[in-house]
């Protein structure tokens, strides 16, 4: 009852904010705290492809906010590293946006960027049935697992809420992008555990079962689909890229330290590989006796690499409290912008190595994706920063493809979204819970034309096995319900023939007493006028 009160006022929830008018959404949002608001970023020009995302995939992802966009421009058109021009809906859109100022959050210590926290990213999430499988066959979607900052975190925990059934999502604020374990989405659970700790392998974490540590989910996460047909999502920070590097996580203001989860980057990814390996294991192959093993059929992952924006905070700056970074003095010269772009390509290309290697030892097919991050809040277009962090993302993509490896360009999503007016910040860090989902359906869609078809990330086998399930309940409860309208029926017959031949026994019966009666009486009255004859001689 609990459940179905939870889902029905979620429903509701969900129609009265779909019923509100665009004007009354800006209101709403213009009005919001300015330490919570969105930013609305607008320049930028990108020169790359459109890549449509269909409206059927959006509406899985949507809650009112993504659905008051979608119909404001038509459509999302995002831009994509590879595909074709795919946008659909009007060309035309309105131009106005939701305009909100916000100063450079402040930060704990020079190297621990802030996000947008507070109220509002603390709630209560729906109930989620505990997972009824233990292993993942072969057919389906593609895995994913992501190594990344805390923008890829956001982007995994809104991730792991779409897979989810739509009653069973969290509604999110858009401004919220670090929420609190009580506020995650319930098939999240953690990655990385020892010996003996068996939260990992939970089939629920919730409930009467928590099993979240404080911050726990800011450093290593991961979610399973609502079947084992979709995708197992997972998710461990990383900070340098250099596999060497060490980050004192007491500087971290979201930093926590996770046993078996060295804070050495390359232990660190070695870690996350075969966390993420046993979070997902393959169903039993024919003669094996257990999950996993040489003979099993594991399904394949793809894993998302994104070391952008820990790099250039860590060595080029944060910024001070209330202000914006200023690179301009170690990346003054083209000497110097050279030296650290090579610098950052060294450790990158070290990491690149080190995660194909790592990947290797799962025995699973696998494909490495070097992902472009998009720019801090405060970049300028004709900035330096902006410049530099252009420059990553060409090496990003330069270290991943030359090795045979893939390059998702969201970098240059974001940029086509801020100059259509679609793109907005939570922080000076962090895209919106819309931006995530905007990302999640680019990512969906790239995989599909850039990787091999087994690697294609989606739901559509988790769609499609749910709807033949559905589909098979639907015409079991059928069967039934047509097996028990026939028992019903024939026992209506056998009663009503029971009850007509009970009724004509009755009736021979009564007829026959009443035939008797009469009898007795007939025999009655004939004594009495005998009698009445002898006593007066008068027959009557």
């Amino acid at each position: 009852l609990k459940t179905w009160t939870q889902r029905e006022g979620t429903r509701e929830r969900r129609a009265e904010r779909t019923l509100r008018t665009a004007e009354e959404t800006r209101q709403e949002m213009k009005t919001r705290e300015s330490s919570l608001a969105p930013v609305a970023v607008r320049p930028a020009d990108a020169n790359t492809p459109l890549l449509g995302v269909t409206a059927e995939r959006m509406k899985r992802f949507d809650t009112t906010r993504t659905k008051h966009l979608a119909t404001k421009y038509g459509a999302l058109a995002l831009v994509a590293c590879v595909g074709a021009a795919a946008a659909f809906g009007g060309s035309g859109h309105d131009t106005s946006s939701i305009a909100a100022a916000m100063a450079s959050p402040e930060l704990s210590s020079p190297q621990a960027p802030r996000f947008a926290r507070g109220p509002s990213c603390n709630g209560v999430c729906p109930s989620v049935a505990a997972r009824d499988f233990d292993a993942y066959p072969e057919e389906g979607s593609a895995h994913v697992l992501m190594l990344g900052d805390s923008t890829d975190r956001a982007w995994h925990f809104t991730f792991c809420n779409g897979i989810l059934n739509d009653a069973d999502r969290c509604e999110h604020p858009v401004e919220c992008v670090a929420p609190t374990v009580n506020f995650l989405p319930n098939n999240m659970q953690p990655l990385v555990c020892v010996d003996g700790d068996k939260r990992c392998a939970a089939k629920s974490c919730y409930e009467d079962a928590p099993c979240w540590h404080e911050k726990e989910n800011e450093m290593a996460a991961a979610c399973h689909p609502t079947s084992p047909y979709g995708p197992a999502l997972g998710f461990v920070h990383l900070f340098e890229p250099d596999p060497e590097s060490k980050q004192d996580l007491k500087l971290v203001e979201y930093g926590r330290e996770i046993d078996g989860l060295p804070v050495m980057t390359g232990p660190r990814v070695n870690a996350a590989v075969r966390s993420f390996d046993k979070f997902a294991p393959a169903e039993k192959a024919d003669g094996d006796g257990h999950h996993g093993g040489h003979d099993a059929k594991k399904r394949p992952v793809v894993v998302v690499v994104d070391v952008m924006h820990w790099w250039v905070g860590n060595h080029l700056g944060w910024g001070a409290p209330g202000a914006p970074p200023d690179w301009s003095a170690q990346l003054g010269s083209d000497r110097e912008f050279d030296a650290n772009l090579r610098r950052y390509g060294k450790d990158l290309d070290a990491l690149v190595e080190h995660v194909d290697k790592a990947m290797k030892g799962t025995g699973r097919p696998y494909r490495l994706v070097g992902k472009a991050n998009h720019d801090w809040h405060t970049f300028k277009p004709d900035g330096v920063e902006h410049r530099f962090l252009s420059a990553m993302a060409a090496h990003v993509k330069k270290a991943f493809e030359s090795k045979k490896h893939h390059f998702f360009d969201w970098r240059a999503l974001t940029e086509k979204a801020k100059s259509d007016d679609m793109w907005e910040m939570a922080d000076n860090f962090h895209q919106t819970v819309e931006g995530s989902k905007h990302e999640t359906l680019a990512f969906m869609d790239w995989t599909r034309t850039a990787l091999p078809e087994k690697f294609a990330v989606n739901l559509d086998v988790q769609f499609a096995k749910r709807a033949e399930e559905e589909a098979a309940r639907r015409a079991a409860e059928e069967t039934e319900r047509k097996a028990r309208e026939a028992k019903e029926a024939k026992e209506r017959e056998e009663r009503e023939a029971r009850e007509a031949k009970e009724a004509k026994a009755t009736l021979r019966d009564n007829l026959a007493d009443a035939q008797k009666m009469a009898d007795n009486i007939e025999s009655f009255l004939t004594k009495q006028r005998e009698k009445l004859f002898k006593e007066t001689g008068v027959l009557r």
